[in-house]
């Protein structure tokens, strides 16, 4: 009884997977059914060619799916897998990061846009959202000119690029494309060749309150004119140094040569050495480097897969103050470049921490360490998950790290 039983259910199962094969859905007419909203669409001026052709099952599964909105894959998979350009740009030198993270939907739309590759706003406000800067940039005195025009595809490339900073050519050749090097040019520079010049040394790409985006902050011997100071001279000179970078710079900064003999060096013994954190002839930020600290020191503190897990926001500590205000810049004798260790470190602003609280210091010994408890016994410098710059839930987790009974 039950081999013609399994044979008629066999024969149900194959009737049934060619019926189902042959079913014919009259995409996208079937899906706007319910989905009545998305058809309008349609009218962009920016639409996805899936959609536009009405295969919504290209992207979206139509009976079940493990991703959100029935997609058929992970967004940066299912992307790619159309977008070969994209898989390639992502890998080169300089990614963007969204596009790295498969994060496409934060730019573009799914469906259709009124902005060119269905972005979901115009450039200004869509770069605006990650890059805040940009928003005050309009009320600066000379601002260049692709910023003005809101075109920030003159010079970046939107997912990654073989140079630095996403530029669609390496400094100078980009600059060169519009800024001829002309008579009044070359006078403006001295005569020095600037076939190999790094131009964002002197002026900002985007915005500066000086006149032809000089920099705020210059150099004193740059500032004077006085460029034999520091180069080689001679008409057609390509900008030589007299020295290697370090013993140049410490023939004036003299007070610096004392924190090469510290046990811990911030890259002074590199063959960049000041180069890899101050820009030499004019800079955005004081004393001379090459980006506010909280720019500067990202990049290359808390990189790598090891951070990836926390947005950068959380390795940002105390509200975003100077990284300078706890590390000492050039050398220290401290781990981590720490300008002191124990309570010293927080006590010049944390005057009555814990007075009336955890007790600290002194005697009171640190299980964990059998060494006094200070304060980053239980508090983090950096990317501390809880509040204040905890690394455990206080209710509980945090406390049973010493209070086990």
């Amino acid at each position: 009884m039950k081999a013609p039983l399994l044979l008629l259910i066999s024969i149900f199962l194959i009737a049934a997977r060619v019926d189902s094969s042959a079913v014919k859905v009259d995409e996208p007419k079937v899906c706007y059914g319910c989905h009545d909203a998305l058809e309008s669409l349609n009218k962009k001026k920016a639409v996805h060619t899936a959609f536009k052709q009405g295969t919504c099952s290209a992207c979206h599964n139509p009976h079940a799916s493990k991703h959100a909105a029935l997609i058929n894959d992970d967004i940066k998979t299912l992307c790619l897998s159309c977008h070969e350009n994209v898989k390639h740009d992502i890998i080169k030198i300089s990614g963007h990061q969204p596009a790295v993270d498969g994060d496409c939907i934060t730019c573009h739309d799914p469906h259709a846009s009124d902005y060119k590759d269905q972005l979901k706003q115009k450039t200004t406000p869509l770069c605006t959202q990650c890059h805040t800067a940009i928003a005050g940039w309009s009320a600066s005195a000379t601002v260049h000119a692709p910023v003005k025009s809101e075109n920030c595809a003159a010079c970046h490339r939107a997912h990654g690029s073989e140079y630095e900073n996403l530029l669609v050519q390496p400094v100078p050749t980009i600059c060169f494309s519009c800024h001829k090097q002309d008579a009044p040019f070359a006078a403006a520079h001295k005569g020095y060749d600037l076939a190999k010049a790094n131009c964002i040394t002197c002026h900002d790409p985007h915005i500066s309150n000086k006149p032809d985006l000089m920099m705020t902050n210059q150099h004193a011997p740059f500032k004077a004119g006085t460029c034999v100071s520091c180069h080689t001279s001679g008409a057609g000179s390509a900008f030589a140094l007299v020295s290697e970078p370090k013993s140049l710079c410490l023939k004036c900064h003299k007070e610096v040569q004392n924190s090469i003999d510290l046990p811990y060096r911030h890259n002074l013994t590199d063959e960049r050495s000041c180069l890899n954190c101050h820009n030499p002839h004019a800079a955005p930020a004081s004393p001379l480097l090459a980006a506010e600290q909280k720019d500067l020191c990202f990049r290359c503190h808390f990189k790598g897969d090891k951070y990836k897990a926390k947005d950068r926001l959380q390795y940002m500590t105390h509200g975003g103050i100077d990284c300078s205000q706890c590390h000492s810049v050039h050398g220290a004798t401290n781990a981590g470049y720490l300008k002191s260790t124990g309570e010293d470190l927080c006590r010049g602003c944390h005057t009555d921490s814990h007075k009336g609280s955890h007790p600290m210091g002194g005697e009171i010994i640190d299980p964990r360490t059998n060494t006094t408890l200070v304060c980053t016994g239980c508090h983090k410098l950096h990317g501390a998950d809880f509040k204040p710059y905890l690394p455990l839930n206080p209710a509980r987790e945090l406390c049973l790290q010493c209070h086990k009974k």
